[in-house]
Parts: structure tokens; sequence; C-alpha cells
């Protein structure tokens, strides 16, 4: 009885580890049935959504395979070899003013800028762009590539990682005002402490500036590593 329980708990030990979900509702979501794709030559599908909007978001620990045999795939079809980042890199600040762990440790992401897909891959349609934020504000303004005044928020990105990880500090940015004849700092806090395995990470909009054509643009931004996802985190549906 005792080893049936012991391998009992084990296996809910070891799915927990292999296998990491999300749950949520896309609001005015008007369509049947759907799946969540990355991307790529081979969609990979990572999710539903159900009739009702209800999205299911599963990071398992084969994807990382998955993800790695594709790339080596697109390599050998291509002249450009692209090549993972590592944590110092995709986390990158001058080393005197943060405190790297392992940051050659080469990392995957499961996405570009926490961008998924949603669609009916069976039929080959395509209904949108799912990312993890704040609000419609904020995702409307961070993705909209310059194009509107940065307000404050956050979204989810997703890591993984062979080992831990961690890069902790502050990187301050001299920067040259629109006109060159002034500077000022751009920050970006790093509170990253990565665990083996898929991890989430806030990218967040903590305060803004006024550039001199009027634009809000962001000036603090922190990247922080999370256990859970926000109480008010929405999962947003765009175009």
């Amino acid at each position: 009885m005792k080893t049936l329980l012991l391998i009992f708990l084990l296996s809910i030990l070891f799915t927990s580890c292999a296998q990491k979900s999300y749950t949520g509702t896309i609001n005015n979501w008007s369509h049947n049935k759907a799946d969540i794709i990355l991307p790529s030559e081979e969609p990979i599908v990572i999710g539903t959504v159900s009739d009702q909007g209800e999205v299911v978001l599963s990071l398992q620990e084969d994807l990382v395979q998955t993800l790695r045999r594709l790339q080596a795939q697109e390599n050998k079809n291509s002249n450009i070899t692209i090549k993972n980042s590592t944590v110092r890199d995709a986390f990158y600040c001058d080393d005197t003013m943060v405190a790297v762990k392992n940051g050659e440790i080469v990392l995957e992401k499961a996405t570009s800028r926490g961008t998924f897909y949603v669609g009916d891959l069976e039929n080959k349609e395509l209904y949108g762009q799912l990312r993890l934020s704040s609000s419609t504000a904020f995702n409307e303004s961070y993705f909209s590539l310059g194009k509107k005044d940065f307000v404050q928020g956050y979204y989810i990105d997703y890591f993984y990682v062979p080992a831990p990880a961690s890069v902790k500090g502050e990187c301050r940015t001299e920067t040259f005002t629109l006109d060159l004849k002034d500077t000022f700092y751009s920050t970006v806090i790093y509170d990253i402490e990565l665990e083996a395995g898929w991890n989430l990470v806030k990218i967040e909009v903590v305060d803004t500036y006024t550039d001199q054509e009027g634009n809000a643009r962001p000036l603090v931004t922190k990247m922080e590593s999370i256990k859970e996802l926000p109480e008010e985190t929405q999962f947003l549906l765009s175009n």
C-alpha cells in the first residue's frame, strides 16, 4: 500500500513538472471551438478555446523537443543559421549593473513577445492573436509598434530553461532626446529567477515619459518571473 501511494505521489509530481496549464476566458468570443497554435512549418497545437471562449493553454515538457527539431530543420533548409538566446542574451544588461547566475544557459521561448495564434487548424481559418495582458488598452498600445501612446501595464511571456538561472538588478541606459540636445535614462528592472522547466515572465511598463512630439514612451520597464498568473490578467484576442 505504501509503495502504491509513493508511486501515485511521484506520478502527480512528475505530471506537474512536465506540464503547466493556464486557464481563462476570452470575452466576446464569437467562434466555435478553436485551437491555440504556435506558428511554424508544422503548426503546433498547445491549447484549445471552447465555443464559450474558455481557454486551456498547456506548456508541456516535450514541446521543447518539438521546437528544437523544427529549428534544426529550418537551419538545414536555410542559408542563415538561427541560434537560440542564452539567459544573458534574453535579459541583456551590462554585468556591472546586474547579477547574472548561469547566464550562458540556452533557453527556449514558446512565443514571440507573448503571442499565440487562435484558429481552426483543420479548416485553415485564423481568428486572431492571443496574448495574456493586463488590459486591452495596454495590449493595443504596446503592440502597435509605436503608433499609439504607451500606457502602464504588462503582458506575459514564456521561457524554458533546463536548469535554474537568474538575473537581478537595474539596467540604466542613457538615451538621447529627439533633438539630440539632451539625454535621459531609461531603466529596465530585472527580477528573474528561472526554475528548470517552463517559466512565466511578466514584462511590465511601470512608468512612461512624454517625448518632444507629445508621445508617451516607456521609461521604466520591469521583467519579473512569476509563479502564477496575476488575478487581473486578461486573455485578449486581437486581429
